[in-house]
């Protein structure tokens, strides 16, 4: 499980809301009254929240109005002081990502594609002669990496044949003569170097075997890994798209609900609004309808009188338009001020601004000149540098060039020597595994014929347990039948007789007489146990006789095997003590004073809880070690095993209890120091011997830690209820009294969250891994301190509290407040010790501590999927290490039988080799009076010699003279020479004058005019003056040749473009009409042509296959099976009668082979490729006397790669890719691609 998962928001904790991309600061962290369950307050840095800290009515922060918001802790996104995310708090579970080291970051290289690169590159330079240091080059390069990237076990998987297939011994066949005595003494030492050499290789045989197995091991659980995690990875992205996308639909909804309830209460307000207009309309229409009615009886009184006075309704209509006109006239005069003001403002900014622009002009154009100015200076410094280094650069690529060529040979005469020893070694591996192979064979047919023999016997054993069975079921049938005969006949009995008889005495007794053959059969099973125990003892014993003293040593095989049966052994103890406390001490209903003074059953009941405690936490050690010792190397085995004698005392602890609880004296008043310690040794112990082999079984230790602290919570809350129950009347709301309050609400609610936690993890033991970080066994075992210092602290605290109970007298009267918390800062400080922060503060701090981490793993575990996770399987069982160390052994035992054999071998050769060493004894004894004639003729010769030597020193005197001589004139050459260095260097100083003068534009000038009047080199005959300025200047000779090559690039470049314009131009010419040759029609005989050539091509076809197989077998062949000259024939120090058997000519004829060969594969080549012209339609250009393949077809079967004909612009939908560089993928299939290319062209 990610460690994300596990991690705490903090107030005042930097976060980031996912999905509406704000950003705010937790205010909150905590449970509230609308809603279940955990929920995480912010203050957002925008308006985008929906409250102000408050939710129905309850105020759980402070903060601006809609500023507020309350969310869940997976929609949260940690920031740090920057503003960078550290991690999702709804990370999904992690495989392979979080366990990978970093190494298993990077992809290892495999060897199989090393071999494959090696292999590849040595045959692309097995024909050409020439390339064989360049091809060789590569493979050099490659092993070299390959060594160094891999690690040494899989040097040895490196040897293959088809890596060393080339190599060639090489021998010098103009050795000196040894005499026959020396040539015997070194066949003698040669013996024995083989003898040393064939142990070395076999061991080097089995090493490299293990090694190759362990690879691919490691290989193939790497790739499982790897899948498995991918697999963990996709199938919990989807999860979190599932839940993310549930939670955008639900926040859509919310948003929803409230713009609707937004929306309704704007309604009523509009409804509101628009009813007080509706009632001010009906009062203005009131209103109004008065004075129409008023207007119509003065316009009726003015009708019916006949005055021609102004009403007073158009007294009003021309005040009312005398009004308007005043208020137009008004905003006519302030507009027009306005708009004055706002021309004068407009007219300083375009002068201020002309202004700018003028001068920016004028900074332009200095800014111009002096670029143009600095262009033409670095045009000459850059020329001028160029002709300078021109030669030294030459002169040290040359150099360096020599120097690699120089290291290439070193490196390569290295590769063709190791390779060489590579090469016998192989086919000395080889020879053992064929001998390897028929041994196990062998091994293999017994072990086949073993296996149906013992299957025979299973199936008769079974058949006569079915018999039995059979014959066990009629007897059962036969004794109820006579049962029941039995009482009938007492019924009939008692009717004849008119009285009840008696029953038979075999019947009262039946229960008894059961009861006497069970204890019978009991006791007669114990002496059989006893015997088969005493056997096994003995039979242990007796194959402990035969093994040798490496196994029986200290940290040796006996101490592992002794190890892996102490470990069960311990759990089964362990079980044994917890089931018998369990009924030894019942739970307690009631804790009162009295029962706690005049009773031990509370002190009982705790003395329990903790011995529990300490039972549940060394079982979860225990458990973790037998895991571990069933999963780790045989090395990590024997490391435990080292430490077999310490773990033996510890089990002396368990054994305490144990004898105390057989005896019936375990009580209360057992000290629990002991077991405690051996919890400590063993959790110590764990991490430093197996913690870094294997992986930690999760599903057993969670479920122990939460037994443990279940265990330790029972304890806790009775010892917390007993200090509650203790102090005085009337005091129990002090500081204690709080604290065991709270202590036993803590206690509770951890038991809940325990409960949760065991009902939630796979009853499967064989899971083992449920997805939790690395850090899962830390914070359990910190709890369980936690858990235990709590413990220690109550404990130290009830029994002071009744002593102080028992000291006055008052049982009744109770302990006072003061005197609790003097007693309990005794006892944190007795615990705690450093960390003793006050009674109250360390306990609460433990218990908050304790309480914090069981809630996390219980939203963990209830979030967590362990059903359908499917990283979460039952682990296949693997081979235990105590049957590989097995195995390891018995190869070494059958070496030793090799070994055994091999050395009677030698022996037997030591002895044909004495007999040897007595008949070279005997030609030494000749050869010393050869040796003796030698001397004398040697004495003659050696005065020849000295004559020889004086003739030679004279002549040396004479070549010194003259070598005295050639020096004198080689130093006045130089001399001369330098001289004549120092006038050309003047000469050159006073041509770059020279050269400064003249100007370029002149130059480019003239050669323009030459090369117009003739396009060959001649052209620049017409420049006299300037010939004959620059005939003695090598930079301006160079500079004319560089001009001449770029004007001759122009006239290519222009003859390219006239050839592509008159291509155009032919192309958009209408095509000509070919008429068709319509096949039979003129002539009968002519289809018989066309199949006569169809016959012909179908044979062309058949004979180029034939040769095309026919050579790759020939390739195959001699690639597959190289042929090495047989040397065992030849005598060290004699040359051979014939040149035939020589290194040098075999070497030369393989090489004339592969030279053969390669002429065949390219004259195969031309043919496949004329024939492919022949057929092609289009692709061929027929001449008088062949027919060659056109440029297009040339172009096309030479490209390797696309080429780029067009592109296009598609519109885009939505707005996903606009703005970004990446380019969009388009997949078509062959259909499309036609239909694009189509479309393009036309």
């Amino acid at each position: 499980m990610s460690e994300n998962r596990l991690m705490n928001v903090k107030v005042n904790q930097l976060v980031e809301v996912t999905g509406k991309d704000v950003r705010g600061v937790v205010a909150y962290v905590g449970s509230t009254m609308f809603a279940s369950g955990k929920w995480i307050g912010v203050v957002l840095d925008e308006p985008r929240g929906k409250n102000n800290g408050s939710v129905q009515g309850k105020a759980y922060f402070q903060c601006k109005e809609n500023h507020g918001m309350f969310v869940r802790q997976s929609q949260l996104t940690l920031l740090d002081e920057s503003g960078v995310p550290i991690g999702e708090i709804s990370s999904p579970l992690s495989g392979a990502s979080t366990a990978t080291t970093p190494d298993e970051g990077r992809p290892r290289p495999r060897l199989s594609s090393s071999r494959l690169s090696l292999v590849g590159s040595r045959s692309q330079g097995d024909f050409p002669q020439k390339d064989d240091s360049a091809a060789s080059t590569p493979v050099r390069e490659t092993s070299t990496l390959q060594q160094a990237s891999e690690p040494p076990s899989k040097r040895a998987s490196f040897i293959e044949t088809g890596f060393v297939e080339t190599l060639k011994p090489q021998f010098t066949p103009g050795q000196s003569m040894i005499s026959p005595g020396a040539s015997g003494m070194s066949s003698s030492g040669a013996a024995g170097a083989g003898y040393t050499m064939e142990e070395r290789l076999t061991n080097l045989q089995y090493q490299t075997e293990v090694d190759n197995l362990q690879a691919e091991i490691r290989d193939l659980n790497e790739k499982l890994e790897t899948l498995k995690g991918l697999y963990t990875c996709v199938r919990q992205e989807g999860y979190k798209v599932a839940r993310n996308q549930h939670a955008e639909e639900m926040k859509e909804f919310e948003d929803t609900m409230e713009l609707l309830t937004l929306d309704k209460e704007m309604a009523e307000e509009k409804t509101e609004i628009i009813q007080t207009e509706l009632v001010e309309a009906r009062e203005k229409l009131e209103e109004m309808t008065l004075d129409l009615e008023l207007l119509k009886a003065e316009l009726s009184i003015k009708e019916g009188g006949g005055g021609g006075g102004a009403t007073s309704y158009e007294v009003k209509q021309l005040e009312q338009h005398n009004a308007h006109l005043k208020d137009t006239v008004v905003r006519m005069r302030d507009l027009a001020a306005h708009l004055k003001h706002e021309t004068q403002v407009l007219q300083k900014d375009l002068d201020q601004k002309n202004s700018e622009v003028r001068e920016l002009a004028r900074t332009k154009e200095k800014l111009s000149a002096r670029i143009e100015e600095m262009e033409h200076q670095i045009s000459d410094l850059q020329e001028q540098v160029d002709a300078c280094l021109g030669a030294e650069e030459m002169v040290q690529n040359l150099t360096d060039s020599k120097l690699m060529l120089e290291d290439k040979v070193k490196e390569l005469e290295e590769a063709v020597n190791d390779l060489e020893a590579i090469h016998d070694m192989d086919d000395i591996l080889l020879e053992g595994n064929r001998e390897l192979e028929i041994e196990l064979r062998e091994d293999v047919d017994l072990a086949n014929a073993a296996a149906r023999e013992s299957q025979r016997e299973k199936e008769a054993a079974l058949e006569t347990l079915a018999d039995r069975e059979q014959t066990i079921a009629k007897f059962r049938e036969l004794v109820q039948r006579l049962q029941e005969h039995n009482q009938e006949l007492q019924q009939q009995l008692e009717t004849v007789s008119s009285r009840p008889v008696s029953a038979l005495p075999e019947m009262l007794d039946f229960k008894k007489m059961f009861a006497e053959t069970k204890a019978h059969t009991r006791a007669i099973d114990l002496e059989l146990r006893r015997i088969d125990v005493q056997q096994s003892n003995q039979h242990v014993q007796y194959l402990a006789a035969y093994m040798p003293e490496s196994f029986m040593a200290r940290g040796g095989d006996h101490d592992a095997v002794l190890v892996l049966l102490l470990i069960p052994r311990m759990l089964w103890k362990v079980d044994i003590l917890l089931s018998q406390v369990r009924d030894k001490f019942p739970e307690v209903e009631r804790i009162d004073r009295a029962a706690i003074i005049r009773g031990h059953t509370v002190e009982q009941f705790t003395f329990k809880s903790r011995l529990s405690h300490f039972i549940y936490a060394l079982q979860a050690t225990l458990h973790q070690f037998l895991f571990g010792l069933n999963s780790c190397s045989p090395e990590g085995l024997l490391k435990v095993g080292a430490n077999f004698p310490e773990m033996a005392i510890q089990e002396k602890a368990v054994d305490v209890f144990v004898e105390l609880l057989r005896k019936d004296q375990l009580d209360e008043n057992v000290p629990t120091e002991a077991l405690e310690k051996c919890v400590g040794y063993f959790s110590y112990m764990y991490p430093l011997l197996l913690g870094s082999e294997t992986r930690i079984n999760q599903t057993h230790l969670l479920g122990d830690t939460a037994r443990a602290l279940s265990a330790a919570c029972d304890s806790i809350r009775t010892d917390a209820l007993a200090v509650r129950a203790l102090i005085q009347i009337g005091q129990e709301g002090g500081d204690m009294g709080l604290l065991m309050q709270h202590l036993v609400t803590a206690t509770e609610t951890i038991q809940q969250q325990l409960k949760v936690i065991r009902r939630r993890i796979p009853q499967d033991r064989n899971i083992s891994q449920l997805g939790f970080s690395e850090e899962l066994p830390n914070i359990l075992q910190q709890c369980s301190q936690h858990a235990a210092k709590i413990m220690k602290t109550l404990q130290m605290l009830v029994r002071a509290a009744m002593q102080q109970v028992a000291l006055s007298g008052d049982p009744d009267q109770g302990v006072p407040h003061d005197k609790v918390k003097e007693f309990a800062h005794v006892a944190s400080d007795h615990v705690y010790e450093q960390d003793d922060r006050g009674p109250v503060e360390s306990l609460k701090t433990s218990v908050c501590f304790v309480l914090g981490e069981v809630a996390t793993l219980t939203q963990a575990v209830q979030e967590a999927e362990f059903d359908i996770n499917p990283n979460i399987t039952a682990e296949e069982k693997s081979t235990s290490p105590i049957f590989l160390r097995a195995q390891a052994v018995k190869k070494e035992l059958e070496e030793t039988k090799n070994l055994k054999r091999k050395l009677e071998m030698k022996e037997s050769d030591i002895k044909e080799l004495r007999v040897l060493m007595k008949l070279k004894q005997e030609e030494l004894s000749e050869m010393t009076i050869r040796k003796e004639l030698a001397e004398k003729k040697f004495g003659s010769v050696n005065k020849d010699y000295e004559l020889g030597v004086e003739k030679l020193q004279r002549k040396l005197d004479d070549s010194q003279q003259l070598l005295k001589r050639k020096e004198k004139e080689f130093e006045e050459t130089m001399d001369h020479l330098q001289a004549d260095i120092d006038s050309l260097e003047s000469e050159r100083g006073e041509l770059k004058e020279k050269l400064k003068n003249y100007s370029k534009k002149v130059l480019i000038e003239g050669l323009a005019k030459t090369a117009g009047l003739s396009s060959g080199p001649a052209s620049f005959s017409g420049m006299p003056k300037l010939a004959s300025a620059v005939r003695d200047s090598p930079f301006l000779i160079n500079e004319i040749k560089s001009l001449r090559l770029a004007l001759k690039r122009l006239q290519d470049e222009k003859t390219e473009l006239q050839a592509k314009l008159m291509q155009n131009q032919l192309a958009n010419l209408r095509p000509l009409t070919v008429p068709k040759k319509i096949v039979g029609v003129k002539d009968a005989t002519e289809p018989r042509v066309v199949d006569e050539n169809q016959d012909k091509n179908r044979d062309i076809l058949n004979i180029l296959s034939k040769e095309t197989s026919m050579l790759r077998k020939e390739l195959y062949a001699e690639l597959a099976s190289p042929k090495v000259l047989d040397l065992s024939n030849r005598v060290l120090g004699m040359t051979p009668g014939l040149d035939y058997t020589v290194p040098a000519n075999h070497r030369l004829r393989e090489q004339t082979r592969r030279v053969e060969l390669q002429k065949r594969v390219e004259a195969l080549q031309s043919k496949v490729l004329s024939e492919v012209v022949k057929r092609k339609s289009g692709g061929k250009v027929e001449a008088d006397f062949a027919v060659f393949p056109s440029p297009e077809l040339t172009k096309a079967l030479k490209e390797s790669h696309p080429i780029v004909i067009g592109e296009l612009t598609i519109p885009l939908l939505d707005n996903t890719f606009k703005g970004s560089s990446t380019p969009v993928p388009l997949y078509l299939n062959a259909s499309s691609l036609q239909q694009l290319q189509q479309a393009l062209a036309y």
